[in-house]
């Protein structure tokens, strides 16, 4: 068989196993309406939270800078590609997220795998929620350190694993808000075990970053904990793209010279840097979204039997069959409802769900009708 064949059969057994994916096409503006494939639905699909990915002001300080500083960056930041527009968005963070050290990073795929590599190799050990993000498995692999994979939000497990193991550097991983439950560690009872450890502590807020927290801060904020690394994006409540480490400025400079991810690529386009620094400032500001979107959560979790937990705009309602989860995704969808449907590997064999997102613009009536239709 040649490479075709050989592809061909291997698509046939993804069809056959109900794993293919076959991307959808949306036109226009993200929002809660949106058209998927042509057809007008009200979407739960998106991680929108707080419905900025279409802000005309976010958009307009994009375009603003695109006619002024062009489209591309040239270069990776180390060599002529740091623009000014990324100097003053990681100040912008910096003040925003009350640390000394941001690092930008192109997706929050690359901060994770920067982040761990550059701080552990072989002769550490890194402990990492069973749950946690695909991108935070590849980092742990790529890092050549040992990993202890402890189970989802088992604080006990965690001290145990840490106890057991030796090594130059300890690295516990977790994220704040899991993006498939919606569910959040005792992220104090993680730093108390971390510190009795002597452990370093990275916590991913991609999902809590302008959803939770004063000023949108994320959970590590509400409650209290300041991790030694903090990653989080742009590409979700803040509606636009690309991602951020924050952290000492020590760690932050070492980033600049060991994060392969940011090193060896060209920095982002000076157009979405100046579109996130608005995006920073008007998340800040935007208590009234927080608001309308723990109320839509809440509604939602009154209305159907659904997962998630505390400010969680994540709601996932598990179905398990594989086949059957995309057939509910297609009946839903010929309702006006898009809820995409989410299965191996992505989630844990025998786990597919209805992964559903809610977002500040949704309204009570269009929240009601997704319940009454789960129901």
């Amino acid at each position: 068989m040649n490479l075709d064949d050989e592809v061909r059969a291997e698509l046939a057994a993804l069809e056959a196993a109900h794993r293919l994916r076959v991307p959808r096409v949306v036109d226009g503006r993200q929002g809660v309406v949106v058209r998927v494939d042509g057809r007008e639905v009200v979407s739960f699909a998106s991680n929108d939270y707080l419905g900025l990915a279409g802000d005309k002001r976010i958009a307009d300080a994009a375009a603003e800078s695109l006619e002024r500083d062009g489209m591309g960056a040239g270069a990776s930041r180390l060599v002529v590609g740091n623009h000014r527009q990324h100097v003053e968005l990681e100040a912008a963070v910096a003040d925003w997220m009350r640390r000394p050290g941001v690092r930008l990073f192109n997706a929050g795929y690359a901060a994770n795998i920067g982040v761990i590599t550059t701080l552990v190799g072989v002769g550490d050990v890194v402990c990492s929620d069973e749950l946690n993000h695909a991108s935070i498995i590849d980092g742990c692999r790529l890092s050549r350190a040992r990993i202890e994979v402890f189970p989802h939000r088992d604080v006990s497990a965690l001290d145990s694993a840490l106890a057991r193991s030796s090594g130059r550097r300890k690295l516990v991983v977790t994220e704040s808000l899991f993006s498939m439950d919606g569910d959040e560690p005792d992220l104090v009872a993680v730093a108390e075990v971390c510190k009795r450890h002597g452990a370093v502590l990275l916590v991913d807020e991609a999902h809590a970053i302008g959803v939770a927290g004063d000023e949108g801060r994320g959970l590590c904020a509400a409650v209290g904990v300041v991790p030694d690394v903090l990653v989080g994006t742009f590409g979700k409540a803040l509606g636009s793209f690309g991602a951020f480490a924050v952290s000492s400025e020590s760690v932050a400079a070492l980033l600049w010279n060991r994060a392969r991810p940011f090193v060896f690529s060209t920095g982002l386009p000076p157009s979405v840097a100046s579109g996130n620094r608005t995006a920073v400032r008007i998340v800040r500001e935007a208590d009234s979204l927080r608001r309308n979107l723990h109320a839509r959560a809440a509604q939602l979790r009154m209305q159907a039997n659904v997962g998630g937990a505390g400010v969680s705009p994540i709601a996932p309602l598990v179905v398990g069959d594989d086949a059957a989860v995309m057939r509910k995704t297609e009946e839903l969808l010929g309702k006006g409802l898009y809820v995409q449907g989410i299965r191996p590997p992505t989630v844990p064999e025998g786990t597919a769900r209805l992964r559903i997102s809610l977002s500040a613009s949704h309204t009570e009536e269009q929240v009601a009708r997704l319940a009454a239709a789960l129901s």
